[in-house]
C-alpha cells in the first residue's frame, strides 16, 4: 500500500518547450492526469504535485525585493510554464471534484550534484570549461530564485507530512538572481 504519490515527473527545459510542445503536453498534463486517476482508483491517501514558480511568470528585474507569494497570479510565459499551470489545475480539480487529498508545491531553480546536463548551471559549467558559448534564455534578465536541491527535498517532505489539503505552497531560498548574473558568477569563479 502506498501512503502517497509525489509527482516529480516533468519535461522542464524552457528552450525545448519552445521548440516542440508535444512532449510537455503529454508528460506534464496527461502524465499528471494518469497519476491522479491511478491515485484515486487505488485510494492513495495523498497526492503531492511538484510544480514550478514559472507558472507565475517572471519576477520584476527592477525590484530586488520582489518575490512570488502563494497568491501571485498564474501568468505562464512559455509552453513549459503553461503545461505545469495546466497540471496544477488538474490537481486542484481532482481535489474539488473527487475530494482527493492534494498538495501543490512551487519552487524556483534547483542546483546541486548530479543535475541533468541540459540544466542551466551544469550546461554552463561544461560549456565554459570547453570554451564554448554559454546559452542564456532571452536576454538573461529573467529573475529566478535558486535553491539547493537538498533544501527543496526537505521542504517537499515537510509539506507531504504536514501540508494542508488543497493548498499551494511556494518553496524558496530568497536567493533571487538574474540568469545573466548567475552566468557571470560562474564564469568569474572559473576564471573565464
Amino acid at each position: 500500500e502506498t501512503d502517497a504519490i509525489i509527482n516529480f515527473a516533468a519535461e522542464s527545459h524552457v528552450d525545448r518547450s519552445i521548440a516542440s510542445t508535444d512532449e510537455f503536453l503529454r508528460t506534464n498534463i496527461m502524465g499528471t492526469q494518469v497519476l491522479l486517476d491511478a491515485a484515486r482508483e487505488r485510494g492513495v491517501p495523498r497526492f503531492l504535485q511538484v510544480s514550478t514558480d514559472e507558472v507565475m511568470g517572471s519576477l520584476r528585474e527592477d525590484d530586488e525585493t520582489a518575490f512570488f507569494t502563494e497568491s501571485s497570479p498564474i501568468a505562464p510565459n512559455n509552453p513549459y510554464a503553461a503545461s505545469k499551470a495546466a497540471a496544477e489545475h488538474m490537481v486542484q480539480a481532482a481535489h474539488h471534484t473527487y475530494g482527493m487529498d492534494v498538495v501543490i508545491t512551487r519552487c524556483g531553480n534547483n542546483y546541486g550534484p548530479r543535475q541533468f546536463p541540459e540544466k542551466f548551471i551544469p550546461l554552463m559549467l561544461s560549456n565554459a570549461l570547453e570554451d564554448q558559448p554559454i546559452p542564456v534564455y532571452g536576454d538573461g534578465r529573467n529573475v529566478r530564485d535558486w535553491i539547493y536541491v537538498d533544501d527543496h527535498c526537505s521542504a517537499i517532505l515537510t509539506l507531504m507530512e504536514r501540508g494542508r489539503s488543497g493548498e499551494v505552497y511556494n518553496i524558496g531560498a530568497r536567493n533571487e538572481r538574474r540568469n545573466i548574473d548567475v552566468a557571470r558568477s560562474v564564469l568569474e569563479a572559473l576564471g573565464k
